[in-house]
């Protein structure tokens, strides 16, 4: 057991370590993983009714209303129709049949290419005014006989016992099983029209609604089983009596790109139902009136040559009918029931459906999305940016969704891609954290000895930015050391030096790291930092000078402090600053690293804190790095010299201070300097050296004068080539 959990163990540790140094690592398990979860919630169906309600938003925001058929009209009984006819004839619903028949006589005027009953006329008629029931079932009989393209609804359900009236002959209208595709359980009961009105009628259909999970309907099956045959669906039966001269149903067409995996056809809605909605409206009493006019010789109020050509299906649409259903805009308007048939066949005639794509493709989406996600997130380096791409890419997929749909009526998933995007997203945040977390616990243990808390919060905000391994930078190097520290260390107990000493370090390593320098190392009595590591800043050189400045004048401060310890010796620190590229990273061995800089820029750093040594100066800098920082200092050129180790010479300055803090007489010190080394590069060494003599009488402890006066007339001595390229080389450090 304890080997088992040993190996755990290691394979844990091995995975955090592949997942920590391998950033395709990250994006391929957080990709599998967050795909994975949308991949297994989809199988399982369990985001099926959230994904038909994206489809119900795209039906409401992208639907054409104008492809909706303009030759299908909507004879409807509504709620003016049932007050008209029992305020102007005394008539309550349900009407007589014959009212039927007039309205089949008045359209045969006009010669509709179709009309569709959305009725229940399994029960015969009463006895109506001044004929009895048959005799106003055998005059609708008779009307239907003579349209000859009339359709009729029946209602299919399943009982073990017998069928209304008209049962025994439904199988006038029952295709075999393979006509047609079918889909769920065999019906055995039929609610089926009166035996005349099966014999006048086309065709039968039936009117069930197979409703989707959350009750709205969206698809229809092409036809439904019956007593071992099929039974087409009503907008289907419809097709087929519009696609047959000879008067009995034609073939009804299956178009699988246009089906579901169980073969009901989706709908593809135009927009919201109603008199207001895709498809004419008339009153029926309005063309009952009109046929009534007619027999009687006078002029209709609706003439009958609208309906000419038209497909015409009848049904009722007033509230206390209950022939509602729910659609995707039921929200918008009430949709009747004849209105759903209306809209399907449409959809017949015109070729127009939606068209899902096979799961597999949705499943590939979710993969390419969540890989997307996955790769986004891991290459941006803010968790801000990273949000903001990734949402962009679900707007951007949101986006071709929606275009695909309104194009061309393609049903792409939205639910399961977008869900394995949230998952991968999140899976990738908490890998993220987990990795960063464990980046930044080493990046602050490798930092909090060099630097302030405040750059290691900065260092660890921008933590892309700093390589362990080794990176080239531009940077400017700081050494500094006290003089004469080898004579001090002389005068006094190891115990009292390290303690003074100590006191020294933390004033000016206070300073560095305020200044939000990387505080390198201690070498004896020297300091070495790194301005501009390991985040980058343009300014470096500026903040390097500023902070040796700075240095000098606390160190000045804290000797004058009246309660220092009196014991404590006069330190003169040296300041050598130098500014270009070096390699900044873990150097050293497999058993101690340091991080810290090398390279010829950080020697030369080094050998011009020395240099101060020869001029009697106190901080010097190359030219480079007066070059970047002399908008904010004052400096004036020392000398162009070639120190030890080093073949190509440098142009060196001493730092007097920074611009607008140094007082008028040092500026006209500087300037007769600057005179004086002008006229030395012009080998005019006696006049130079005058100069130099005079700076000396402004200022007896300038050290760099001094240093001329005596060079000077050495060079005077010498046989100088008339090619003198005016460097000095020191023989020492």
């Amino acid at each position: 057991m304890d080997t088992v959990c040993l190996s755990l163990m290691i394979s844990l540790r091995l995975i955090a370590d592949a997942l920590q140094k391998s950033r395709t690592a990250r994006i391929l398990t957080v990709l599998l993983l967050g795909s994975g979860i949308a991949l297994g919630f989809s199988a399982l169906s369990l985001f099926n009714t959230l994904e038909l309600k994206t489809l119900d938003l795209r039906f409401r925001y992208g639907a054409h209303a104008e492809w909706a058929d303009t030759s299908i009209v909507l004879v409807t009984v509504d709620q003016n129709s049932l007050d008209f006819i029992e305020r102007a004839w005394g008539m309550k619903y349900p009407w007589p049949r014959e009212y039927y028949g007039l309205l089949l006589e008045y359209l045969q005027h006009a010669g509709p290419r179709l009309v569709a009953f959305d009725y229940d006329f399994s029960q015969r008629d009463v006895d109506r005014l001044e004929l009895d029931g048959a005799e106003s079932d055998r005059l609708f009989a008779d009307a239907m006989a003579r349209a000859g393209n009339v359709v009729l609804g029946v209602n299919l359900n399943v009982q073990e016992s017998g069928d209304q009236p008209g049962d025994s002959v439904l199988t006038k209208h029952i295709g075999p099983a393979s006509s047609a595709a079918s889909r769920g359980l065999p019906y055995s009961r039929a609610t089926a029209p009166l035996l005349s009105f099966q014999i006048s009628a086309a065709s039968l259909g039936a009117t069930n609604f197979a409703s989707d999970d959350d009750g709205i309907a969206r698809r229809t099956p092409p036809s439904y089983a019956y007593r071992g045959g099929v039974v087409p669906q009503f907008a289907w039966a419809c097709y087929g009596v519009l696609n047959d001269a000879g008067g009995r149903p034609g073939p009804v067409p299956l178009e699988e790109e246009l089906s579901d995996s169980q073969g009901n056809r989706l709908v593809y809605w135009y927009g919201r139902g109603g008199p207001d909605g895709v498809f004419r409206y008339y009153s029926i009493h309005a063309l009952i009136v009109s046929a009534a006019k007619m027999r009687q010789g006078l002029p209709p109020d609706v003439p009958p040559e609208l309906f000419r050509g038209k497909a015409i299906v009848v049904g009722g649409s007033a509230a206390g009918l209950y022939d509602f259903k729910p659609t995707p805009f039921t929200f918008l308007e009430q949709y009747p029931g004849m209105e759903i048939q209306a809209t399907v066949l449409s959809n017949l005639l015109n070729g127009h459906g939606v068209r899902q794509v096979p799961w597999s493709i949705g499943a590939l989406i979710t993969l390419l999305l969540g890989f997307l996600t996955a790769w986004l997130f891991f290459r941006s380096h803010h968790i801000v940016l990273s949000t903001f791409l990734v949402a962009a890419a679900a707007l951007a997929y949101t986006a071709v969704v929606y275009w695909l749909f309104r194009s061309q009526t393609l049903w792409l998933p939205f639910v399961q891609p977008i869900l394995g995007m949230a998952s991968t997203y999140a899976l990738a945040a908490v890998m993220s954290y987990a990795v960063e977390g464990q980046q930044k616990r080493f990046l602050r243990r490798a930092f909090n000895r060099y630097f302030s808390p405040n750059v290691v919060a900065d260092i660890l905000d921008n933590a892309s930015q700093v390589e362990l391994g080794g990176k080239t930078i531009e940077a400017t190097v700081f050494f500094s050391d006290i003089k004469d520290f080898t004579s001090i260390a002389e005068k006094f107990a190891p115990k009292d030096l390290v303690h003074f000493l100590n006191e020294y370090f933390s004033l000016a390593s206070d300073i560095v790291l305020k200044n939000e320098a990387m505080l390198d190392k201690y070498i004896g009595d020297a300091i070495m930092a790194i301005f501009g590591a390991p985040i980058p800043r343009p300014d470096n050189a500026k903040i390097a000078c500023l902070t040796a400045l700075e240095i000098q004048t606390a160190l000045a401060a804290h000797h004058a402090r009246p309660d220092r310890d009196p014991r404590m010796p006069t330190f003169i620190t040296r300041i050598g600053l130098n500014t270009g590229k070096m390699v900044i990273g873990n150097i050293g061995s497999s058993s101690r690293l340091d991080y810290t800089a090398i390279g010829d820029t950080v020697n030369l750093a080094s050998r011009l804190e020395g240099v101060n040594k020869m001029f009697g100066t106190s901080i010097i800098i190359s030219e480079t790095t007066y070059e970047q920082a002399k908008e904010s200092i004052v400096a004036r050129q020392l000398d162009f010299l070639r120190v030890k180790g080093k073949a190509i010479p440098v142009r060196i300055y001493e730092l007097v201070g920074a611009k607008g803090d140094v007082p008028a007489g040092v500026m006209e010190k500087i300037g007769l300097f600057e005179e004086g080394l002008r006229l030395y590069s012009e080998r005019a060494f006696s006049r130079a050296a005058a100069l130099f003599e005079k700076v000396l009488a402004l200022d007896p402890e300038d050290g760099p004068s001094s240093t001329y006066v005596k060079r000077c007339p050495e060079l005077e001595q010498l046989n100088l080539p008339d090619d003198w390229d005016k460097v000095y080389t020191l023989t020492s450090k």
